[in-house]
């Protein structure tokens, strides 16, 4: 009895073992199935991101193709301008050649506070029986073109208009013109010309340069040379209040070459560094005695002058004259007349 259990439960374990191996293998198969379609799927996503690639891919090769084409284009006109540009450099070139080459001013002259005065009074006493009798107006950097009517400039000889194109003062100028060509000059006046105008009557309009002559400028004045400067205040633009004569030991220039020259160069440098702090210690001294400065007029070495105006507040008016001002044989009085001169140029 004992044998036949025995036996019975031998039989039920081994059904469960085999029951148990079914089971296993059909739980494997699932997870193999899984398995592939997860990597199926896997390949999709990845079929998909190649697609995808390959489009953006395609739309970038497109797009270097097309920034080729572009280039191309783009050296081509450049080329294309650039022969234009060289045509009509030698266009001008030859026009210059055969333009008339004495083209002159018929004179040119420095007028003195005193004799721009008598100028003006004579010139505006000439009278037309027509209104023949042009006066013009230009602000600094104003042209004639820009400012007249296209009748008006027609008046006007193509051999002034070509003169009056080749100033460019920093004031601005005065044109008095007569279309009969009895009168044709140009005044540039030591202050800016504040607005652009112009009038064709039976006299010439002085009304406006006067005003501008007239006005009691607060003025500071500046000469810069090596070794030799000048810095004066005219609190009305007709007498000096603060007069600085300022002198420099400061070396010759030197022309031997070599290192003996960049040595000279790099001593002289430092000299004139040195005359400019002395420049700039009374500049600042002038500056803040001397508030209200309206304008401030410049002559001599046009590097020590851009190292000055870094010195000078924003707000303040700077004219630069081209006069050649030895501050050593010159005195505050007729430095002043020079910087507040006219200038003069008949057409």
């Amino acid at each position: 009895m004992t044998d036949k259990k025995a036996a019975q439960r031998e039989v039920a374990a081994d059904g469960k073992k085999g029951l148990g191996t079914i089971i296993g293998k059909i739980s494997g198969k699932g997870r193999l199935e899984l398995e592939v379609d997860r990597l199926n799927s896997r390949i999709v996503e990845l079929e998909i991101d190649l697609r995808s690639t390959k489009t953006q891919l395609e739309k970038r090769e497109a797009l270097a193709r097309q920034a080729v084409a572009d280039r191309q284009e783009a050296e081509s006109r450049l080329n294309q301008e650039l022969v234009r540009t060289q045509t009509l450099s030698h266009e001008l070139e030859t026009v210059r050649e055969k333009a008339p080459e004495k083209l002159e001013f018929r004179g040119i002259e420095t007028l003195s506070p005193s004799a721009v005065r008598a100028y003006l009074s004579k010139i505006s006493s000439f009278h037309a029986p027509a209104d023949d009798l042009l006066t013009a107006y230009l602000l600094p950097g104003a042209r004639l073109s820009s400012v007249l009517s296209e009748k008006v400039l027609d008046m006007i000889g193509e051999e002034a208009l070509t003169l009056l194109e080749r100033l460019d003062p920093e004031t601005g100028l005065v044109l008095f013109y007569d279309i009969h060509r009895m009168i044709c000059e140009a005044i540039i006046p030591p202050f800016p010309v504040p607005s652009s105008s112009w009038q064709l009557g039976n006299s010439f309009e002085t009304s406006l340069i006067e005003e501008i002559l007239g006005k009691d400028y607060r003025v500071l004045v500046l000469v810069l040379h090596a070794g030799e400067s000048f810095i004066g205040f005219a609190p009305d633009a007709r007498v000096f209040d603060t007069e600085e004569f300022i002198k420099s030991s400061v070396k010759e220039k030197h022309s031997k070459g070599g290192f003996s020259q960049r040595r000279f160069e790099r001593l002289r440098e430092e000299d004139i560094a040195h005359h400019m702090d002395k420049v700039f210690e009374a500049l600042d001294k002038v500056l803040e005695e001397n508030p209200g400065i309206d304008c401030v007029i410049t002559s001599g070495d046009s590097q020590l002058i851009r190292e000055a105006q870094k010195r000078l507040p924003l707000n303040l008016e700077i004219i630069e004259k081209p006069t050649d001002i030895k501050v050593e044989k010159t005195g505050g009085e007729e430095i002043l007349r020079t910087v507040l001169s006219s200038r003069r140029y008949l057409l």
